[in-house]
């Protein structure tokens, strides 16, 4: 996979985002999603790389070639999410349908000693976890570049300054002892596992056909710590449903320093083969814009 997703720039200006929190804020959630539409025509115009990824993605899933429209509601779905962390971070979830799926997996995490390796994607919305660690009072870290879209993740932080608290900057050189220290406290710390950065060690898995690489270090961290792994899939069904599922993926990896780098690998391929089933599940929820499999140029 190329590493290139670090290097896309944000699109929007400081004025845009702020002007589109406003109206969110002052008018609603059914006037500002009116906007979600000249956003998207914006973004089919102007942003070729993303277009050709979507349609590249969208015709693995399918099995077939797709057109704009198809494009146009992959783009929607995204901008609906991103809009929607609004609501989640000023603790208005009330607008939404949250269908909880085995939701005793995620109590027992929280409620064992010693924390747990809560592993998401780029599937759907992670954020309404994050929010709901940070209103329901459940304790959360993620595990996050905080570089990576900065101009955004910064104005939607400061709605609730609370969110601040519970990231820890992977690009910091204290991020691991910060981590432990978190999991020995019994904080469920959270990251998405599905994007490789550069000079990290990776595995190559099949997903939807072909090979893509996966980055070992999510479980590589849940085998040093002896933690257990629980998957967090918060799909986008349309309007204002959510559907939020919990999967325990392994108990606890116990396997010595000679065999970690087969269980590693093998918990990698079994995490890829659930991306997928839940990718097929929600097929637009796929936020991944960029040459994902590595088999195109330009």
């Amino acid at each position: 996979m190329k590493n290139d997703w670090k290097q896309q720039g944000e699109r929007s200006n400081a004025f845009t985002l702020r002007l589109i929190l406003w109206i969110a804020r002052h008018l609603g959630r059914r006037v500002t999603r009116l906007f979600l539409y000249p956003i998207v025509g914006y973004f089919l115009l102007t942003s070729p790389a993303a277009v050709r990824a979507s349609k590249h993605y969208l015709a693995r899933v399918f099995g077939r070639p797709v057109g704009l429209r198809q494009v146009a509601r992959h783009l929607y779905c995204f901008s609906a999410t991103i809009l929607d962390r609004v609501y989640f971070l000023t603790d208005q979830h009330s607008r939404y349908e949250l269908q909880i799926h085995h939701r005793e997996v995620f109590e027992q995490c929280v409620a064992q000693p010693g924390g747990c390796l809560l592993l998401g994607t780029h599937l759907g919305s992670f954020e309404v976890l994050r929010s709901l660690a940070v209103n329901r009072r459940f304790p959360l870290k993620i595990l996050m570049y905080r570089e990576h879209n900065q101009r955004i993740s910064s104005l939607l932080d400061a709605l609730n300054p609370e969110i601040n608290d519970t990231v820890i900057d992977l690009g910091a050189e204290n991020a691991l002892l910060l981590t432990q220290e978190a999991l020995q406290q019994g904080y469920c710390v959270g990251m998405l596992g599905d994007r490789v950065t550069q000079g990290e060690k990776s595995l190559d898995c099949d997903l939807l056909g072909a090979r893509a690489a996966f980055p070992l270090g999510p479980l590589t961290l849940a085998a040093v710590f002896k933690v257990p792994v629980v998957l967090f899939f918060g799909l986008y069904r349309g309007g204002n449903r959510y559907d939020i599922f919990f999967e325990q993926l392994v108990e606890r990896m116990t396997a010595d320093r000679t065999q970690r780098q087969q269980q590693v690998e093998y918990w990698t391929r079994q995490y890829v083969r659930r991306i997928e089933y839940y990718v097929r599940l929600a097929p637009y929820n796929w936020f991944n814009y960029f040459d994902y499999w590595n088999d195109y140029s330009g």
